[in-house]
């Protein structure tokens, strides 16, 4: 039919098409949806709907006729008045009347015009070549399942390799029962190291026998203070000229003495003392203390005030544990 043709041409452009003494077909427009069960996302559209209560011409549907066919504008409204009149003849016989990608028309029981559209057209002109598709849900892990998973004890997984707790805990104690053993068959060691730890450093010097140095004894020194001249020169008088006294003042033998390290092996100490001494140091070996630990002396003074001041500054020169030995 020439009416339907034109009908789904208008509907691209106007909102309502009228079929004069048949009724209106409306154009209304939907949004991009997507069906909450299926996951199916439909582009936007405009939906038909049937009015029969606009049957009055408003000329639209005459004049787009009449421009395709060349006729006059009477001519165009003989020929819906003729094709409305087939499709009501068709409709009272309680047929349905289809129009090509409009829909259907048919009457109700109770004589009432009904219409169902086309839903395979879209007459929405922004939405040309986009059609309906199907997404799959994104399956995500549920809330009680997250709590569940990090709740989970870590017990619950066992390894299939697990070791038998006794040979865990005997992983375990087995070093510290191996020094049992070695220090019950070596109590001389173990009372030598208890008593004297710094027994244990290594020897890497070669032996040489170095004596002993003990705390000198005082010793008479005499000091020249000053010289006799040979002449004395005299203002007024001549008188005889006495001798000064020659001063003998004695000299503090050395009782604090400045110790870099202790050892329990003399060979130890007396490699300790040569290397010192090859460095500049006057050093020895300043006795025994209550351990029997042989104690290496940088430096012996006199005066307490200076031993202090040197054993600072041993201190911060490469001598961070030295200390002061006092035996007054």
């Amino acid at each position: 039919m020439i009416t339907e043709q034109h009908i789904s041409k208008l509907l691209y452009q106007h909102d309502c098409v009228i079929v004069p003494d048949l009724g209106g077909f409306i154009a209304n427009y939907n949004p991009a949806g997507i069906h909450p069960v299926l996951h199916t996302f439909t582009p936007p559209s405009r939906t038909l709907v049937f009015n029969a209560s606009l049957k009055n011409n408003d000329g639209l549907l005459a004049d787009a006729i009449r421009t395709e066919l060349g006729i006059t504008f009477a001519e165009a409204i003989s020929l819906i008045a003729e094709e409305v009149a087939l499709m009501r003849e068709k409709l009272n016989k309680g047929e349905q009347f289809s129009l090509s990608q409009i829909g259907i028309l048919f009457y109700d029981r109770e004589k009432n015009l009904q219409f169902n559209p086309d839903s395979s057209v879209n007459y929405h002109s922004d939405s040309f070549g986009l059609t309906n598709f199907t997404s799959p849900a994104i399956k995500r892990e549920a809330l009680h399942e997250k709590l569940s998973r990090r709740l989970k004890s870590p017990q619950a997984v066992r390894s299939a390799r697990r070791l038998p707790a006794t040979l865990k805990w005997a992983a375990v104690f087995l070093p510290f029962i191996s020094m049992g053993i070695w220090a019950t068959y070596n109590t001389d060691k173990v009372t030598s190291f208890y008593n004297n730890p710094a027994s244990f450093m290594p020897a890497g010097w070669s032996s040489a026998e170095i004596p002993y140095k003990p705390a000198p004894k005082p010793i008479e020194k005499t000091k020249v203070v000053a010289s006799i001249p040979d002449e004395i020169p005299v203002e007024t008088t001549t008188a005889a000229v006495s001798e000064e006294t020659i001063v003998a003042e004695p000299v503090n033998p050395d009782v604090f003495f400045v110790i870099a390290g202790a050892f329990g092996v003399q060979q130890n100490a007396e490699n300790y003392v040569l290397d010192l001494r090859s460095k500049g140091f006057d050093s020895f070996i300043a006795g025994q203390n209550r351990r029997g630990l042989f104690m290496v002396s940088i430096e012996g003074f006199s005066d307490k005030q200076l031993a202090m001041q040197k054993m600072n500054e041993f201190r911060a020169g490469g001598f961070p544990n030295a200390w002061l030995l006092n035996r007054e």
